[in-house]
């Protein structure tokens, strides 16, 4: 396969199982297994066959390629920052540790198993998430987004089964409540700045 030959020292049998084991319905399983093989039809894609004029993105100036149009566009940066920071507190480690291609490649291996298909379930849906065609869905929006997934898991009878309590709505709520007082203590200071002529960077 392309993708074997391209990155020839990832455990290729590791990541099949993943997508396998990931507790996702088939049209999302189907979607994660495009991105893993590469084969999404991004701009840079179709300007290399000379589909489109141009290899940028429709919604930035910015080179449409598979990573940045799943990491980076739009709020994008801010949405996996938010998923690495929920995949770290389910591993017990800091976000700057969950490389930036478990997305593409998951080829990681924890233990219990049901931390590691909660670990695949929230990767698989940030992947379906940011394939929307919409360019103004929002942090929020993918909140509410898990929440509805989740709540489809939990239904099912073997859901709580598969993934045990690591999907809390207290895990993924946790960090819109600390950003909430970020944003908070932000604006306080930046009227404070105002009112007293106080430079924010000083």
């Amino acid at each position: 396969m392309r993708v074997q030959k391209l990155w020839p020292y990832i455990d290729w049998l590791r990541i099949w199982k993943n997508l396998n084991d990931a507790p996702v319905s088939e049209d999302t399983r189907c979607i994660w297994y495009h991105v893993i093989h590469d084969i999404i039809p991004t701009n840079v894609r179709l300007h290399r066959i000379n589909t489109i004029p141009s290899d940028t993105c429709r919604r930035c100036t910015a080179t449409d390629t598979l990573e940045y149009r799943l990491l980076a566009c739009g709020q994008g940066r801010k949405i996996w920052y938010y998923t690495k920071t929920l995949l770290a507190r389910m591993m017990r480690t800091i976000p700057t540790s969950i490389p930036d291609d478990w997305p593409f490649r998951p080829h990681f291996s924890t233990w219990p198993s049901q931390k590691h298909r909660a670990l695949l379930w929230l990767l698989a849906n940030i992947v379906i998430f940011r394939m929307q065609q919409q360019s103004d869905l929002t942090l929020q929006d993918y909140i509410n987004f898990l929440n509805r997934t989740r709540w489809k898991l939990m239904r099912d009878k073997n859901g709580r089964n598969l993934v045990g309590n690591y999907l809390t709505l207290r895990l993924l709520m946790s960090y819109i409540y600390m950003e909430h007082l970020f944003l908070m203590f932000l604006d306080h200071t930046q009227r404070r700045s105002t009112i007293d002529g106080t430079p924010l960077d000083e």
